[in-house]
């Protein structure tokens, strides 16, 4: 496609691509359905107070995107886009899908175990940006783990372990690492906090020319998303969850082939 003289967030995907993508995402499907889980579609935007419920504003400022209506729509441009014009949010882009199961589950008691996976785009202000690799638009496949403490961890350990399968037929080449950086913690925990949540997040890092790629992550959240929203076990107390990602545009960059086909 011609190039445009306007910047976007995201790359503009050919058909070649769309159907890279969309045969990566197959493949994750399978996995997620063989993992029990249920899928669902999520819309682009969150409530904003979703977000703060889960005190994401806390933790990651810096990425957070808001999406503002204008006070006044007569008033001509560029004053109706300022600062001035802009009425506080109420919504915001969604940066993760995980966050919209968690507020659609809000003070609910789930009956036993639960997986829910969903593909949706996901919103983050990146400071900078390089195509497939780090970008202000993205999408994600999420696979979320709600449920006791013991089969939360093992639901995790077994979807790493699918995501390593899907990886090697895709020939993506990589390693699992731990990261530093858990997703849910908030940024005045303290370090305290921070030691008890190390190895709660592992990466999928794959090589590339601009530096190590994280194509996937396992995130453990502890009951931390369960006390936030308040889903409760039969007993009332707090469930656990985890969460698989992954990042399909990064995915589509570090695989060597994405003509394998892969069957469940």
């Amino acid at each position: 496609m011609n190039a445009s003289a306007y910047p976007t967030a995201a790359p503009v995907r050919g058909a070649a691509d769309l159907a890279r993508l969309e045969q990566i995402d197959r493949a994750l499907l399978d996995l997620a359905r063989a993992l029990g889980a249920e899928p669902v579609q999520f819309p682009a935007l969150i409530a904003r107070a979703a977000l703060e419920r889960a005190e994401y504003p806390q933790a990651f400022p810096h990425l957070l995107m808001a999406a503002a209506s204008a006070h006044d729509p007569a008033i001509a441009a560029p004053a109706l886009l300022a600062p001035a014009n802009l009425a506080e949010p109420a919504w915001c882009l969604s940066p993760a899908v995980c966050y919209h199961v968690y507020a659609q589950l809000a003070g609910q008691r789930l009956d036993g175990p639960r997986v829910v996976t969903a593909r949706g785009r996901c919103f983050r202000h990146e400071a900078t940006t390089a195509p497939g690799v780090r970008q202000i638009e993205f999408e994600m496949r999420e696979i979320v783990l709600l449920g006791p403490a013991g089969w939360v961890a093992d639901a995790a350990v077994a979807a790493r372990a699918r995501l390593t399968e899907v990886a090697a037929a895709f020939r993506l080449a990589g390693d699992w690492e731990p990261a530093a950086d858990p997703f849910f913690l908030p940024a005045a925990a303290g370090k305290a906090a921070m030691q008890r949540l190390a190895g709660t997040k592992d990466e999928l890092c794959c090589p590339h020319p601009a530096g190590p790629v994280a194509a996937a992550s396992v995130n453990r959240h502890g009951s931390f998303f369960g006390d936030r929203f308040a889903i409760t076990d039969p007993a009332g107390r707090p469930i656990h969850t985890a969460c698989a990602a992954v990042g399909l545009d990064r995915w589509m960059t570090c695989a060597t082939d994405t003509r394998t086909e892969v069957t469940r």
